[in-house]
């Protein structure tokens, strides 16, 4: 067994180790916030064969701690490496493992069966991942998708009008500025839409009335929305739901309400989009390679008295 098992215990011990440190113990490395000037050069790498750590009366080079930290689930190995104390858990879980194997464990039930469905779990893992990762996919792929699939891949030149409104009110606005209440920005923007739909001009309407002060000045000009944009879900179903020309419904968002205009409706220049076209074609074909996979597989019931509902032998009556 040795230390297969490490994988699949590890996160339990690991997390209890990270959340209850004793003073004194090493702390998490700090976070450097990109930018900021660092004090000093990280040291050189350590040869692979320098000998590191000895636990137990036994020596272990890089290369050995290496091999045992690549082992642990991922989000753990930046902390084991940086907190070599959590080590003495890995350490732990070996000893425990070997010493489970000494004594026949990994021959005797269910623990036999318990060690199978764990390397069924991790190769049929490794196998789903190493299909995806090498999907063939040509660019007739790509370009048949990205004919076929034009709503994925539109996109939405847009204009808004933005009134703002005090989200706790009797709280002072930044810079003293008195904001609007709920209530009265919505009967404002019920009145610009109102405006709009008599013929009103849009720009001139942003110009002078949109609290959003970057796109007021471009006559409400927003820039270009796509499905991916990272926009509240309510603006992107409002945006895409829209016909060139048509102007949304009063938006409401946590601190104002928007009126949206789509300008421009049209998808997006295939180059624009080819990352995204490529991943949606590897994940359509690897859907349609696991679901063939998957109808192979399926079960067909020959005997449903198999399959009926039993009672625990615990419960059973004892005649």
């Amino acid at each position: 067994m040795k230390i297969l098992a490490i994988p699949f215990l590890a996160s339990a011990l690991l997390c209890s180790q990270a959340q209850g440190q004793a003073p004194g113990q090493a702390q998490p490395p700090v976070n450097i916030i990109p930018g900021t000037p660092t004090v000093g050069t990280p040291p050189p790498p350590v040869p692979p064969d320098t000998v590191v750590a000895e636990v137990n009366g036994k020596k272990y080079t890089a290369a050995d701690l290496d091999k045992l930290i690549t082992m642990l689930p991922a989000q753990y190995q930046p902390m084991a490496r940086s907190q070599p104390q959590m080590l003495t858990q890995v350490f732990l879980m070996q000893r425990l493992a070997d010493d489970a194997e000494k004594a026949g464990l990994d021959k005797k039930a269910p623990f036999k069966e318990q060690l199978e469905m764990s390397r069924i779990q991790v190769l049929s893992t490794a196998e789903l991942s190493d299909v995806n990762n090498t999907m063939p996919i040509t660019e007739a792929d790509e370009l048949k998708y990205y004919g076929e699939n034009p709503d994925k891949f539109k996109q939405v030149k847009v204009r808004v009008i933005y009134v703002s409104f005090n989200p706790t009110p009797g709280k002072a606005a930044p810079g003293g500025k008195k904001l609007l209440t709920e209530a009265e920005a919505q009967a404002k923007i019920e009145d610009l839409e109102k405006q709009i739909k008599g013929g009103a001009d849009f720009g001139k309407l942003a110009r002078e009335n949109s609290d959003d002060q970057g796109s007021a000045a471009k006559d409400g000009d927003f820039g270009v929305m796509k499905l991916d944009s990272s926009y509240p879900q309510p603006i992107k179903t409002a945006v895409f739901a829209l016909k060139q020309g048509e102007v949304s419904a009063p938006i409401k968002q946590p601190n104002g309400f928007y009126l949206i205009r789509a300008d421009e409706v049209n998808q997006q220049p295939f180059n624009d989009a080819a990352m995204q076209v490529i991943q949606a074609v590897k994940q359509a074909k690897f859907q349609e390679w696991l679901k063939g996979l998957q109808a192979q597989y399926s079960v067909k019931i020959e005997n449903q008295d198999y399959f009926a509902p039993r009672v625990p032998a615990q419960l059973q009556q004892v005649h």
